[in-house]
């Protein structure tokens, strides 16, 4: 079968996205000019508002546009383009390699019901710290982390988490696992949220702007907990894709394949 004849036989959203993904790489739009509307995509290339907005959800998720509700569909500025996937926790220590760390908030005793039912905790002793993530200078996160005291105590003597403004590239679950502790994965749990007031302040949008919460638990060889990181992304920034597969099967049985996540800042 011919190439042309098998994207002939492409879902209508794949084609369009296609044809949208050529045109933007030629240059049809200008960066920070709106696409044409999902009512305007439709009724120039015969389809439904449903195939073009599965075929703008492609883009989205590809980091080459962003949507903005009551705005329009808009470019994603070159140097904002950027992807990276997070499969395993070693992709999330990448982030070291090219993404810096702000301290908002020093590594110190804090306390937090929530972190102590996440983390475990038999006692209201804890650390935590709290920073915005930058690319390129951009900020597209903000994090506050939640440490037992044990662990905290091995991040003390980090100068550059116990001063506010400081930057590293250096993550906490970076710096935890360079002090000897042996990592053996972590749970992840996402939701979205409006920004409030402190949102605003920390990444620069408005209030009520939509947010990606992500929480993520990371737990040691014994199945100790060592960091509850919780974070709130900016969407236009940053795509969260999931991956579902399919496991071989025998007659008897039938297995869903566990999902692998994939996180990207763009």
């Amino acid at each position: 079968m011919s190439r042309s004849a098998r994207r002939t036989e492409e879902p209508g959203y794949r084609r369009l996205a296609s044809h949208l993904r050529d045109a933007i790489r030629d240059q049809r739009w200008a960066e920070g000019e709106a696409l044409p509307t999902d009512g305007e995509l439709g009724q120039e290339f015969g389809v439904s508002r449903q195939t073009v907005r599965r075929a703008y959800l492609d883009l989205v998720n590809e980091g080459l546009v962003y949507r903005v509700p009551g705005s329009g569909t808009f470019i994603t500025p070159s140097h904002l383009r950027y992807r990276r996937p997070f499969e395993t926790v070693d992709d999330l220590l990448g982030l070291a390699d090219d993404t810096e760390l702000e301290v908002v908030q020093p590594l110190a005793g804090a306390f937090d019901p929530d972190a102590v039912r996440a983390l475990g905790l038999t006692s209201r002793l804890m650390y935590a710290m709290r920073f915005v993530r930058r690319h390129r200078g951009t900020v597209f996160c903000h994090t506050s982390v939640y440490l037992p005291p044990a662990v905290g105590q091995l991040l003390e003597g980090e100068p550059t988490f116990g001063e506010t403004g400081a930057t590293t590239t250096t993550t906490v679950i970076g710096a935890i696992t360079a002090r000897g502790v042996q990592l053996n994965g972590a749970e992840q749990t996402m939701t979205a949220r409006a920004a409030t007031e402190t949102d605003r302040e920390r990444l620069g949008c408005d209030v009520g702007h939509p947010l990606l919460h992500i929480e993520r638990l990371y737990v040691d060889s014994s199945g100790a907990a060592v960091e509850w990181a919780v974070s709130d992304f900016l969407p236009e920034h940053y795509t969260h894709r999931l991956h579902l597969g399919r496991r071989r099967s025998t007659p008897s049985s039938m297995t869903a394949e566990r999902p692998s996540m994939k996180g990207t800042p763009s």
